[in-house]
């Protein structure tokens, strides 16, 4: 029992000062580097990860999605950044959350939806006095520099949201996922991965009985693995987070689609078993 108490408190303390990145800008600017630098200039001792600096520009629902697929599998005590910020330099808010396992930093435009929806939230806090690196003003074009990254990097090191912020009443969503019966959130297509897979927000449970439509085409041939899907015909899987993605074996869904984020996607229900 002594032993595992040890192994404990050693893993407590060796999550202590981790950092997850999640942005979009990109690989060929200095703007990511530049957030690590002033990160590990508050706290060299910080463990930075990079959840993806690819999303697309702008893309709040890409960025909500690619986050909510990631965190659950972080240590406990991790420092979300994320900096996907049209408004940057405006009235919108920058928002800090605490959730009974990780702390977030983000701007309040609805990034958060998909983790607030799910996670019990403790504190939510909008950031009023941030910690300042540098005497000069905070750039109104960069805030992921002079505001995300040196919270980041004082929060890594045990601090407090709350020294830095006023509580902010954090609304949680009605739902994020498509729900037949509520009809309160709309079928969309949340992410295109590397592969060409359409990554949507249908759950799962509508698997065995869903025919989905993607610009004119209707697929509804389901599938449990890649190897079993028939050449050059789009199928429905249920991928790694539950969440039904529409692929094509050994090619690239959304090219022979011709589907992007902004694609309209609908979903016709009927009693239809699947196709194995």
């Amino acid at each position: 029992m002594k032993q595992t108490g040890r192994l404990t408190r050693a893993r407590k303390k060796s999550t202590q000062g981790l950092v997850a990145l999640l942005t979009d800008f990109g690989d060929s600017d200095h703007y990511a580097a530049t957030l690590k630098g002033v990160i590990l200039s508050i706290n060299p001792r910080a463990r930075i990860i990079d959840i993806s600096h690819n999303v697309s520009p702008q893309n709040i629902q890409q960025a909500g999605y690619l986050l909510w697929a990631s965190y659950q599998y972080f240590p406990d005590g991790t420092v979300f950044v994320c900096v996907i910020d049209p408004g940057v330099g405006s009235e919108r808010k920058i928002i800090c959350v605490q959730t009974d396992r990780h702390a977030f930093i983000a701007p309040d435009n609805g990034l958060l939806d998909m983790v607030v929806f799910q996670e019990n939230i403790r504190r939510s806090y909008e950031i009023v006095h941030p910690p300042r690196f540098s005497s000069r003003p905070i750039s109104p074009t960069f805030h992921g520099r002079d505001i995300f990254a040196p919270l980041a990097g004082v929060l890594s090191l045990g601090k407090s949201m709350g020294q830095f912020g006023k509580l902010y009443d954090l609304k949680k969503p009605s739902s994020m996922f498509y729900d037949s019966e509520k009809g309160t959130t709309t079928a969309r297509i949340l992410h295109i991965d590397r592969f060409g897979n359409l990554i949507t927000n249908i759950p799962e449970l509508y698997y065995g009985h869903c025919t989905i439509e993607v610009g004119r085409t209707k697929i509804s041939t389901r599938i449990r693995n890649y190897a079993e899907a028939p050449k050059n015909q789009s199928c429905i899987i249920v991928g790694s987070n539950g969440l039904i993605e529409i692929v094509l074996k050994e090619g690239s869904a959304a090219g022979m689609l011709g589907a992007n984020m902004g694609t309209p996607i609908t979903v016709s229900l009927g009693d239809q078993s699947p196709n194995f």
